[in-house]
């Protein structure tokens, strides 16, 4: 069985930076196949290593500062192997997979990265305008990733109103 994982990192507190909130409760609404697992963090964090090494395909969800406000992200994923132990805080998607493989000798066949570019990163239980109407695009890049198909290497789009 190919299983995936939907892994959103983000605080729904900080404005913007909750739009994998908003992107997970979309998926939950039906968008996914019951095998595929979805998990909201407020961090990655290296608890995660396990089930990312018991998956085939992995999607990391995360808000972004870099890119323009409603633009969209997606690039696939190699592990980053480092030496020495680092906090939570330095835990990245990349070295989550090299986790997994460290750990538990496995990793996903496939992984990718989904950003959305906020506005605002404000004490907030609200998104901006941008990161509001470019969710839809975002899940539909996120769903196009779980059915297999191949997107490119690392692609960007801002979403229209």
């Amino acid at each position: 069985m190919n299983r995936a994982l939907v892994l959103a990192c983000g605080n729904s507190l900080r404005g913007d930076d909750g739009a994998a909130l908003h992107i997970v409760r979309e998926l939950q609404q039906g968008g996914c196949e019951p095998e595929t697992l979805i998990q909201f963090e407020p961090q990655w964090t290296p608890e995660l290593a396990e089930a990312i090494s018991e998956a085939d395909l992995v999607i990391f969800v995360d808000a972004s500062a870099t890119l323009g406000p409603g633009e969209i992200a997606c690039q696939r994923l190699n592990p980053i192997y480092k030496s020495g132990a680092s906090s939570s805080h330095q835990t990245t998607p990349a070295s989550l997979l090299a986790l997994a493989e460290e750990l538990y000798k496995a990793h996903p066949a496939r992984a990718f990265l989904v950003t959305i570019g906020g506005k605002s990163f404000e004490l907030s239980e609200e998104l901006s305008d941008p990161v509001r109407k470019a969710i839809p695009a975002a899940v539909e890049s996120i769903k196009a990733l779980l059915s297999g198909v191949t997107l490119p290497e690392s692609s960007s789009r801002t979403a229209t109103s």
